[in-house]
């Protein structure tokens, strides 16, 4: 690979320019996380997304999953997804059984960012004030629980992508598959 020429940058990313293409190269690791509940028989009947300040979106706003970046105390990519579900979202849930990792996305084709992306089935559990960190985009953001329905009907492809894949894993454990 050619040597990236760099056009910016700052403490979070470079922008940068390989063979002409102009990409964004990452410096630190998010991870995502979508929380979900189920029906009586265990289909997935709401999804959380984050109602979130967004200024680079029309009306300054996007629906997308919660978001946050691995922090140096964090001892794992898990710990910091219940982290920013507590921070972000309102739910505490340390129940490991809970959590489903549904592997790495790249959100995008012109960088190098891959998010590893949690699913958290939250049914039963009581969504409290969200904590946040004190920044203007989280305090003026929110989880909302939707209609599974309006959620994958929603533009953002790391929402669309987080379903499919936790879909994916709802319908091999419904048909007995082995899933790991």
């Amino acid at each position: 690979m050619k040597q990236p020429k760099v056009v910016y940058e700052n403490k979070w990313f470079d922008v940068v320019e390989i063979n002409g293409q102009t990409g964004i190269k990452n410096k630190h690791m998010t991870v995502a996380v979508m929380p979900y509940d189920t029906d009586e028989y265990g289909m997935v009947k709401n999804i959380g997304l984050l109602h979130e300040l967004n200024y680079f979106r029309e009306g300054d706003y996007c629906d997308t999953l919660i978001t946050g970046t691995v922090e140096y105390e964090d001892d794992s990519l898990l710990l910091t997804a219940k982290r920013e579900l507590l921070e972000e979202g309102g739910f505490d849930v340390d129940e490991n059984e809970r959590w489903l990792f549904l592997g790495p996305i790249y959100p995008y084709k012109d960088g190098d960012k891959m998010i590893p992306v949690f699913a958290v089935d939250v049914t039963d559990k009581t969504q409290a004030e969200a904590e946040g960190d004190g920044s203007d985009k989280e305090k003026n953001s929110k989880l909302h629980m939707v209609d599974v329905r309006e959620g994958i009907s929603c533009d953002e492809g790391l929402v669309l992508a987080a379903f499919l894949r936790l879909f994916n894993f709802m319908y091999a454990k419904s048909m007995n598959y082995d899933v790991q």
